[in-house]
């Protein structure tokens, strides 16, 4: 994500800058993509959402696409900071995966 142009934070959630981990200068750290998901079974909110709840800041890129019914129709990536994409694939393959809360 390192061509992000310079009005992403400001198209981006409000607060998503604020909750981003910076550089030594300030800057925030590099987004790097951690899955492609469907937006049309809405496992792209889920998935930011439950993220967002371990403390993980992420957000959706690349609806590119976008013809059916509003939404990216080959998916979104989900970005998060690099610093943090290790712990956030642990929780992507710890998560039941067959709709359960539980993945009984």
């Amino acid at each position: 994500m390192a061509d992000q142009t310079p009005d992403f934070w400001a198209r981006a959630d409000r607060s998503l800058l604020d909750r981003w981990p910076k550089d030594a200068d300030g800057r925030p750290e590099q987004a790097v993509r951690l899955t492609l998901q469907s937006e049309l079974d809405g496992m792209a909110d889920i998935t930011l959402s439950m993220l967002e709840g371990y403390g993980i800041p992420a957000f959706k890129n690349g609806t590119q696409g976008k013809v059916i019914f509003g939404f990216a129709e080959h998916g979104v990536d989900i970005c998060v900071p690099a610093s943090r994409l290790e712990e956030a694939r642990a929780l992507l393959e710890a998560a039941p995966d067959d709709g359960s809360p539980d993945g009984q």
